[in-house]
């Protein structure tokens, strides 16, 4: 998408959200947000308010609200007389992030498993058949990208429903930066067709566990699962950190340096 088909979207946005009195700094969020997962933005990127609020048409006080709120999600980072920079996060942030995620998922899912109803729990795994039926009958680019989605939109909203009932708002509160970190460095990669595999069948054992009314058994299938899916990101960066090296040893040489 060409840079002014992206500022012709913003500005869509901005006047949408006006028309329907949203608050602008949200709606200015929304946009940073979505050129970050994007990749539109990029780690380690500055993020000057001043060209931002003359880009979108808006005052800087939205755009600073808006990436204060970026702050907090942990995908934003405010430096000291220097200002705001899109996150970088190596091996040991996302070590740390999973590690953490899978506590607070699993102590979530053992303290509300009770409380989820069978009908949720059932129509969670029929989405899991719907996602399944999308992938294998995929035949072309668009049709890929599209169950591709779907997984995405399954994969969160089954994450979403497994703690949706504890009543700590500090702790939800603390999952969704969580869950947003992993939204910008987790890249498509991750899609590859054994993974997706692999975590469908995890979600299905898991939401057996919870049909069979067995908390404990869900919660540690729980765990495993989002180890398993740091190692599937932990060895995609592993292949980005190798191409990246790659790329800079073969333009080092080129240019005839050591």
């Amino acid at each position: 998408m060409s840079e002014q088909m992206h500022h012709a979207r913003d500005r869509q946005r901005l006047a949408g959200g006006l028309i329907q009195r949203r608050n602008l700094g949200s709606d200015v969020y929304r946009i940073l947000w979505d050129r970050i997962l994007d990749r539109e933005l990029h780690p380690g990127e500055k993020l000057s308010d001043l060209r931002l609020s003359e880009e979108l048409g808006v005052s800087r006080t939205p755009v600073r609200e808006a990436l204060h709120r970026l702050v907090q999600d942990g995908v934003v980072i405010a430096e000291p007389n220097r200002g705001f920079f899109v996150a970088s996060f190596d091996r040991t942030d996302i070590e740390e992030i999973y590690e953490l995620r899978a506590a607070l998922e699993s102590y979530a899912l053992r303290s509300t498993a009770k409380s989820g109803s069978q009908e949720q729990f059932r129509w969670a795994l029929s989405e899991l058949e719907r996602v399944e039926a999308m992938i294998r009958s995929a035949e072309d680019d668009e049709a890929r990208a599209e169950a591709a989605q779907a997984f995405l939109d399954v994969d969160v909203g089954f994450h979403a429903l497994l703690v949706e009932n504890i009543r700590n708002s500090r702790l939800i509160s603390t999952l969704d930066g969580l869950w947003a970190q992993i939204a910008v460095f987790q890249k498509a990669g991750i899609l590859i067709a054994s993974w997706v595999d692999d975590a469908l069948e995890e979600h299905r054992v898991i939401l057996n566990h919870l049909i069979a009314g067995e908390a404990s058994e869900a919660a540690e299938a729980l765990e495993v699962h989002i180890f398993n899916i740091r190692d599937r990101v932990l060895a995609d960066f592993s292949l980005d950190a190798d191409d990246a090296s790659q790329t800079t040893g073969n333009d080092t040489s080129e240019d005839g340096h050591a």
